[in-house]
């Protein structure tokens, strides 16, 4: 038998004691929207200079490479690799030469580089880690300080000088790695939140795309495209992604669009305000407004929207809450933005680490790393401890059953308690359903299946208050074009089945 796959997120939340109900659900297999590209995170290394060295060493590194590539099955993240330009043994940062057209390599440092390439991406690429970016970001608020003088002196040569960063972080990488990625994540809030290009504007944002994508054409990188511009709300994104895809020379650049969902304890930032709205069945109009602008934008230019970044929940990542509401919001953006891809804040933190970058700040608290709730996995240096965070958890059940290059298809509920998400994959063929309960009681889905037809038993995991990714027993379907399955009290569970090719 032949088979195609259909990947379906469902999400059902209740707000009282009502008593276990009926939810009628159509998918309809022809109506197709955006294709799906995968789950990722900022990826820090965790190997520091001087003497602060390997924070997690050869016991837990690979214990925590598995719990992010093994486990949750993150496939993208955007790889800091830097900042770069600086001389091997400086603390900060100084222009390479007066000259924006030549790298003069000693004038870079490449040791984090090659920590990162060594303890993160050769082992995690044999786990199915193969879609990052690299995170060669213009920042000149905190790393490349002295381009910031040079954008209020000279613009032009400011310009330049980002090209020539952008161009020197590609080939310090293929110098390491003997590789290119696919794409480069440029900017991470560069007008807005961080301010990371402090005193420019949506248009120098574009500049910089362009000048940038030239520099990389010249040098022979012609496929590379960039994720921009990734701004602190969705927005800002919107303002600059506009005045970036108006204009072609920019535009051809553009591999995403990336974008944040701050500030802090907005509606998507915070946990709570998730499970009070969308997870009561009831979302933030503005919130589903600016999305849907987004999705138009991006659909009028023919690019994705990447939701490139979240933290700051506002809950205690060990808890199921934290859990079913990134699950929530998973959905949220799948739905209203078309989004392609999802990021959780870091991909792994540890308390190491914490202490030493939070010094005075709180990070001599010993559960201070804790408080790194949309990281996706959380490392305990003392104990030996790894936690797959909520936010790990909720990215499981759709990242361990997707595949790059599914399709999310058209998926309706006759209650507005229930909300779902359809995605049809090729291969390898299956159906899949994720169902969020946040009910208090047991509720039955009757899923209707138009123009597909399933095949053999449904399998698939379940999770609850106690439970991660338990294993269900598998049963067979009511028919080819009908599921019938109960699901427990506020849980998340996947469901999976295959698809009849011969019928779809």
């Amino acid at each position: 038998m032949f088979l195609n796959a259909l990947v379906l997120v469902v999400i059902s939340v209740t707000t009282g004691n009502e008593p276990a109900g009926e939810v009628e659900i159509r998918v309809d297999g022809e109506a197709r929207h955006q294709v799906y590209e995968g789950f990722g995170a900022t990826t820090l290394g965790l190997i520091h200079p001087g003497e602060n060295g390997d924070s997690l060493g050869p016991e837990l590194r690979p214990r925590a490479l598995d719990a992010l590539y093994g486990q949750v099955k993150l496939t993208m993240g955007n790889v800091a690799v830097g900042p770069l330009e600086t001389r091997s043994g400086i603390q900060h940062s100084q222009n390479d030469n007066d000259d924006p057209k030549v790298i003069d390599w000693s004038g870079f440092d490449m040791s984090l580089a090659e920590a990162m390439w060594k303890g993160v991406l050769q082992p995690a690429e044999a786990m199915g880690f193969d879609d990052w970016s690299l995170d060669g970001k213009i920042n000149w608020r905190w790393s490349t300080k002295w381009l910031a003088d040079l954008y209020r002196k000279d613009v032009p040569r400011c310009l330049e000088e980002c090209a020539e960063e952008t161009q020197a972080c590609v080939e310090c990488w293929k110098k390491i790695s003997g590789s290119v990625p696919r794409y480069v994540h440029l900017f991470n809030e560069p007008t807005s939140g961080n301010g990371e290009i402090e005193g420019a504007h949506a248009e120098t944002v574009r500049d910089i795309v362009k000048r940038a994508g030239d520099r990389l054409r010249i040098a022979g990188f012609p496929e590379l495209k960039f994720v921009v511009p990734n701004e602190e709300t969705v927005t800002r994104t919107i303002e600059v992604a506009r005045v970036i895809l108006e204009d072609p020379e920019a535009r051809k650049y553009v591999a995403a669009i990336g974008y944040h969902v701050y500030p802090y304890g907005s509606p998507y930032a915070s946990v709570p305000r998730i499970l009070h709205a969308s997870g009561a069945g009831r979302p933030d109009e503005e919130s589903i407004h600016q999305r849907r602008s987004l999705r138009d934008l991006c659909r009028r230019f023919n690019v994705p929207a990447w939701m490139t970044e979240v933290s700051h929940g506002e809950v205690d990542p060990r808890s199921f809450d934290h859990l079913r509401g990134r699950a929530i919001h998973i959905h949220d953006e799948f739905v209203y933005a078309d989004a392609a891809a999802f990021y959780g804040m870091n991909a792994m933190w540890d308390k190491k680490t914490h202490a030493e970058h939070f010094a005075g700040r709180g990070g001599e608290d010993p559960d201070g790393y804790l408080t790194e709730q949309d990281t996706i996995v959380l490392v305990e240096n003392d104990s030996r401890t790894v936690l797959i965070t909520g936010m790990g958890y909720a990215i499981g059940h759709y990242a361990r059953w997707l595949k790059r290059g599914a399709v999310r298809i058209e998926a309706a509920s006759d209650d507005l308690l229930v909300q779902v998400t359809a995605f049809r994959q090729e291969a390898p063929g299956r159906l899949v359903l994720v169902v969020i309960n946040n009910a208090s009681d047991v509720r039955t889905l009757n899923v209707d299946l138009s123009s597909l037809s399933v095949a053999g038993p449904v399998s698939g995991e379940e999770s609850r208050e106690h439970v991660r990714w338990r294993a269900i027993e598998p049963f067979q379907p009511e028919s080819s074009s009908r599921i019938r399955v109960a699901v427990p009290a506020r849980s998340v569970t996947t469901f999976a089945a295959g698809l009849d090719q011969k019928k779809n």
